[in-house]
């Protein structure tokens, strides 16, 4: 498969940015709302995550060059992101709220402005519970070989994708956790885990050899 592929990217982003091990604070932080409310929840957590990506798509490798980072440190940096949060999801426990959790967790205010409502919708629930550093560092990756391969609606159509595959499992998350359960959900969260873990050795390796490469050109140009 092509580094540069729609199904590279999507696998990539899916694997790394859903959103199931969120479903459990998810239901915790909605518990008591109204449905209608959790679905507008849900809407402008969506479009909060969708702005984000695309922001980071369109900028993330300006931001780069603003800083003076090369995309080669970046990818190092990158990797060992990934790796850190691929670890942490192999080694995630059940998703599911525990009695404890919701007993020391006060419930959601019926009450909140329009402003705290929507403050609530982008953080936590859009970021970091959907939209992580992880994931944001792997668009900006994403995103520069999309430059350099033309291949920029490959990637936008892929964050599209998983937008709309985190707002449907947001949506029928209850179902989820009762098909599923607590068992079935941390396997598929630990199964993620290793291909994050993957991407981001991938990025690390990619990193390491482009600033190798680099070095040993200059070496080699400087003995003439």
């Amino acid at each position: 498969m092509e580094t540069s592929s729609f199904q590279h990217y999507l696998i990539g982003l899916l694997a790394i940015g859903n959103n199931v091990s969120a479903l459990g604070a998810f239901l915790l932080h909605t518990q008591g709302m109204p449905r209608a409310k959790v679905k507008r929840l849900i809407l402008m957590s969506s479009l909060a995550c969708l702005i984000t990506l695309l922001l980071f798509m369109v900028v993330g490798t300006r931001i780069l060059d603003f800083f003076g980072i090369s995309v080669s440190a970046f990818q190092i940096a990158g990797g060992l992101l990934l790796g850190g949060v691929g670890l942490e999801m192999m080694n995630s426990r059940s998703p599911l709220p525990t009695s404890a959790a919701v007993s020391t967790t006060s419930p959601p205010d019926p009450g909140l402005s329009d402003a705290q409502f929507y403050s609530a919708a982008v953080v936590p629930i859009g970021i970091p519970l959907t939209v992580g550093a992880g994931t944001l560092s792997a668009v900006v990756l994403f995103a520069e070989t999309a430059h350099r391969s033309g291949t920029l609606l490959n990637l936008l159509a892929a964050i599209v994708i998983l937008v709309l595959l985190n707002t449907i499992i947001f949506i029928f998350s209850s179902r989820i956790m009762a098909w599923f359960g607590a068992v079935g959900v941390t396997i598929f969260i630990k199964l993620m885990g290793l291909l994050t873990l993957a991407i981001g050795v991938e990025f690390l390796a990619n990193g390491v050899g482009a600033i190798y490469l680099n070095l040993r050109n200059a070496a080699m140009s400087s003995l003439g």
